[in-house]
This record gives C-alpha cells, structure tokens and sequence, in this order.
C-alpha cells in the first residue's frame, strides 16, 4: 500500500467519499524530502473539505502539517484562499537546530 491508499484508507471510517487531488514531493532543509497531498473528502461530520497535508521525517519523529477548508458545493475555495493555505503548505519545513 502506498501513501496515498493509506490516507484514503483511514478516511474510510468517517467519509462518504474521498478523491485525491494532488501528490507531490520537494526537496526542503538540508535535503529533507517534504511530502505534500490534497484531497477532498465528504465527511459525514462536517460535509465537503478541501485538506492539505504536508509530512517530513526528521530525528526519527515524523511531523505533520494537516489543512483543513471547508469546500461545499455553495461557498467553494476560492483562489486567493488557496493560494494562501498553499503557501503555508509549502512553507512547512525543518529547522535547523540551534547552536547550544
């Protein structure tokens, strides 16, 4: 199974649906290798989100940056708001330690 199935496969208790939009994968701090997806998923708590993930291992600890927007078929993301959740997505990365 592959990260992708994974992701849809634990939305599956809680979902009416889920569609994966986007995968993609870049280089961050020293070489990192930050992982980011998009999704919507149908929730039966909460209806239509658009959600925006960004993963990185580091240290051995894996950090997560999860987004969530609501996206319903009335008030859909609009392209500034998506514009700026993807900005903080892609800002999401590892710091450097600090010198002790």
């Amino acid at each position: 199974m592959n990260v992708t199935e994974g992701i849809l496969h634990c939305l599956k208790e809680s979902t009416k649906g889920a569609e994966v939009i986007a995968v993609s994968e870049r280089s961050g701090l020293g070489g990192l290798q930050v992982y980011e997806f998009e999704y919507k998923v149908d929730s039966t708590r909460g209806g239509m989100k658009r959600i925006f993930v960004a993963a990185f291992v580091a240290s051995k600890k894996l950090h997560l940056l999860n987004i969530a927007q609501s996206d319903k078929p009335e008030s859909p993301l609009d392209a500034h708001r998506r514009l700026k959740l993807e900005q903080v997505l892609h800002s999401f990365d590892a710091v450097a330690a600090p010198f002790s």
